[in-house]
């Protein structure tokens, strides 16, 4: 028997207001990542801060936008080992004032503030 590796990508399919409305063009705004990633429409990927492997909700306080590659780089590592301030906070500014039918971008904002802080990053 032959063994290979697999050469196909995992899937990254949740589904979340953040990622719909970003992919439907309602969030013009947003251009990078949490890590800083140019997004586009092949790549857009929805990334837990806290992982689902710990305990971690698939909820928009959980939830930042990044490219499929970062988040596979991640995978269920420390967020902290991979958040830098800059980075996080020039992805949260992209979001000030944004407010679509189904998405607030203050309110995201601040919930996100709040789960990092949960998780020891502090702004």
């Amino acid at each position: 028997m032959r063994i290979e590796p697999i050469k196909a990508q995992p899937s990254f399919g949740y589904s979340n207001i953040l990622k719909t409305e970003w992919q439907k063009g309602r969030l013009k705004s947003v251009k990078y990542g949490f890590y800083g990633d140019l997004l586009t429409k092949g790549t857009v990927s929805l990334e837990h801060l806290q992982p689902a492997s710990k305990g971690g909700k698939t909820t928009l306080s959980n939830l930042v936008l990044a490219s499929k590659n970062k988040n596979q780089l991640r995978g269920n590592a420390d967020i902290r080992l991979f958040a830098d301030k800059t980075t996080v906070l020039n992805y949260l500014m992209q979001f000030v004032g944004v407010k679509t039918k189904h998405f607030n971008g203050n309110f995201y904002i601040k919930s996100i503030i709040k789960t990092l802080q949960i998780l020891g990053i502090n702004l």
